[in-house]
């Protein structure tokens, strides 16, 4: 009990926890600009990220700073105070008045997909609100003093069964607000567009004749006039709700009067867009949901220029196909142009942040720059890691991941650059792929061996490359082809025809010519990660634990451990309800010492001191993922505590990393710099100076130890 107390209390001074990552990486489900430079960014696995000098730099927002939920599915600003922002998630709404340092939830339940302040009467907000992130039951909620408090309105005329996703509040009467619905990530309805002018009691339906609406602008310079698009019927984003449009898809101008809106189609060339409106009168801009090409007009669409397009824009690491893509989370709110500037646009999607300063002629990546041989994040992740090694020149790192498969730096995290083989990452062409095997050779410098596959439930294939992974070879052969995790590598083995370990499909398999060929040895069902040393092998997941004191040879092997180093039976490997044995690590400094993070409720951290015959809880915790032993003091020890895995999600009882200096009798929180208290993977670099950390969502660290 002492132990698990004394983890609450952080470690006094030191160093914090630098994130090292490529940049980018999962989906966005919203962006805005608001005053003074700043720009918010929302996640779905990572919070939210905020930049102060409009992109050129970001910082993660989480539990640090007050949030109790990692998916942010809307963002908001007041329209006088800089300091005061909003972020709105499947929990809720929150609200900071110190510029981000700190959030308060004001709102305490429902999925907020989007919160605006009326120019004119800064008191007055909207936001829309539905009882769950896969529910379409959208209304609106409205505050009068300044998003310290909020109520549902009345909202007649409103249909049920809406998903809401962008408002617009006209700037110059706080009463008239306009509300889109259509389809996103998890939930979707009608694709259509409302206008309330008694602050949102009741509503009515604006261009019902024109078909499905895809977005819509108010004109700056005369809320009277709007501009609007339709879905085409080439337009397919995938979530089942906009079918083919009949109308096909254009661009409107609609002007109010006493009898209600009136239409003038703009544009046939130019529907199923994200639209832009500009101050000056009948300057419009819209962005090509297919083709990802910005156009614009000055003329209120007598005529038309290109201003840009994928093969004008820096596409950052990834590669030019791949890298400008849709926003799971709706577009019409994933393209946004700043208050200030309105040729300055942010763009978030999928994978990535992007932002021009010529309405669209440019766009650069905002979550990556280029540094040293490759890339570095401006600080913006939102990725899942998997695993981690270093190489044994100490000098090169690698990265296994989803999505983002295989990074490698050259220069012990400076920069990095992909590492992933375009022949066994399908439709990733190279610039992505999930990897979650990984492991470098101890000796040999450039050699390391990693799985790879286009998705987690596809054909996985191990390679081996022996130059730092600019080039691979398959490395599988006895392999089925299934999920492959726990790679480990023999160090007592000849240097040059290692011993290997590695399970596919939940059993374990074994090279001995340096991963030319693989035969199973264990047909374990249920194992997932391994550790060997010489003779000593240890494999476990969520069927236990097994050992064999033989190298893996039949006769040897034997499950050990107690009840709760093993599962329910129902696991889903790379879910996060998987339980089970998630790290097994040899001491370095003492022969016979072994740990094991087992992962699920009532579980924790163990050790052995008898090569795994019989063990000892050092430290209790639901969700245990990892142990590092430092190789200089076997006497201090790291802990990897992650509520957070394939698909984010915080619990309070997520500890982050935790530090014993007394060999595991007290534990202390070492997670200064992390905005997040989750930690999957731990590693010390070759000099062991340094601490590495896996945190999913945010990324990967790196702490200098005193």
């Amino acid at each position: 009990m002492l132990a698990w107390l004394a983890a609450c209390n952080p470690v006094a001074g030191g160093a914090s926890w630098e994130r090292v990552n490529p940049g980018g990486g999962g989906a966005f489900h919203a962006i805005a600009a608001g005053p003074g430079g700043l720009v918010l960014a929302g996640s779905d696995l990572s919070g939210a990220y905020l930049s102060r000098d409009g992109g050129a730099s970001w910082r993660p927002i989480g539990s640090a700073q007050g949030l109790a939920t990692t998916h942010v599915s809307g963002v908001g600003f007041d329209t006088h105070d800089p300091v005061v922002l909003y972020l709105g998630t499947e929990d809720g709404l929150y609200r900071s008045a110190d510029g981000g340092a700190t959030f308060v939830r004001v709102l305490a339940d429902g999925y907020v997909t989007d919160v605006r302040f009326a120019p004119s009467a800064p008191n007055v907000g909207y936001l829309t609100h539905h009882p769950a992130y896969d529910v379409a039951e959208g209304t609106v909620y409205r505050s009068d003093d300044r998003g310290r408090s909020w109520r549902p309105v009345t909202a007649t005329g409103l249909p049920a069964g809406l998903h809401l996703l962008e408002l617009a509040v006209d700037p110059r009467d706080s009463e008239r607000v306009f509300v889109l619905a259509g389809e996103g990530r998890f939930a979707c309805g009608e694709t259509a567009l409302f206008a309330s002018a008694d602050g949102g009691v009741s509503w009515t339906r604006v261009g019902a004749e024109l078909g499905q609406i895809a977005d819509f602008a108010l004109d700056p310079d005369d809320p009277d006039v709007l501009y609007l698009t339709t879905y085409g019927d080439v337009w397919d984003p995938g979530y089942a709700c906009v079918a083919d449009d009949p109308n096909g898809g254009h661009l409107y101008r609609a002007t109010a009067d006493a009898a209600g809106w009136r239409f003038t189609r703009v544009s046939d060339a130019l529907g199923s867009r994200n639209l832009l409106v500009l101050p000056g009168g009948g300057r419009v801009r819209v962005f090509d949901l297919d083709t990802k090409e910005f156009f614009a007009t000055s003329n209120d669409g007598a005529s038309w220029v290109r201003l840009g397009g994928p093969d004008d824009w820096d596409p950052g690491w990834s590669g030019p196909g791949l890298a400008h893509g849709t926003s799971p989370g709706g577009d019409a709110k994933t393209l946004f142009q700043d208050p200030a500037d309105p040729d300055r646009i942010y763009w978030a999607d999928g994978q990535f942040v992007w932002g021009g300063r010529d309405g669209g002629a440019t766009v650069r990546p905002l979550h990556t720059e280029a540094a040293g041989s490759g890339w570095r994040s401006r600080g913006v992740d939102n990725i899942v890691p998997f695993e981690l090694a270093f190489d044994a020149d100490g000098r090169h790192v690698y990265f296994g991941l989803a999505d983002l498969g295989c990074f490698a730096s050259d220069d012990h995290g400076a920069s990095f650059r992909s590492c992933n083989d375009p022949a066994h990452t399908g439709s990733w062409m190279g610039h992505g792929g999930n990897s979650l095997a990984l492991a470098a050779d101890p000796e040999r410098a450039g050699v390391v061996w990693i799985g790879q596959a286009q998705e987690l439930d596809t054909r996985h294939t191990l390679l081996v490359s022996r130059d730092y992974g600019r080039s691979w070879s398959p490395a599988d052969a006895g392999l089925p082809g299934s999920i492959l995790s726990g790679l480990s590598v023999d160090p007592e083995s000849p240097a040059d025809r290692r011993t290997l370990f590695v399970t596919a499909g939940g059993d374990v398999y074994r090279s001995r010519d340096d991963g030319a060929g693989w035969t199973r040895v264990l047909a374990c069902g249920g194992c997932r990660y391994t550790a060997v040393r010489g003779e000593q092998v240890l494999a476990g997941g969520e069927a236990g634990l097994w050992r064999s004191t033989r190298g893996g040879e039949a006769g040897s092997r034997e499950r050990v451990g107690p009840p709760e180093f093993a599962g329910d039976g129902a696991e889903v490997f790379t879910d996060n309800g998987w339980r089970g044995v998630a790290a097994i690590r040899f001491d370095p400094n003492a022969v016979g010492r072994v740990y094991v993070a087992v992962f699920g409720p009532g579980r924790g951290l163990y050790r052995s001191n008898d090569g795994g015959a019989s063990w000892t809880r050092i430290l209790p915790g639901d969700f245990l993922w990892d142990v590092a032993i430092d190789p200089r003091d076997a006497g201090v020890l790291y802990a990897a505590s992650s509520s957070a895995f394939y698909s984010g999600g915080y619990d309070p009882a997520s500890r982050g990393v935790l530090r014993s200096t007394d060999a595991g009798r007290t534990w202390q929180a070492f997670n200064e710099g992390l905005a997040w208290p989750f930690a999957r993977r731990l590693a010390f670099d070759r000099a062991g100076t340094e601490l590495w950390v896996a945190s999913p969502g945010l990324g990967y660290a790196r702490r200098g130890l005193r």
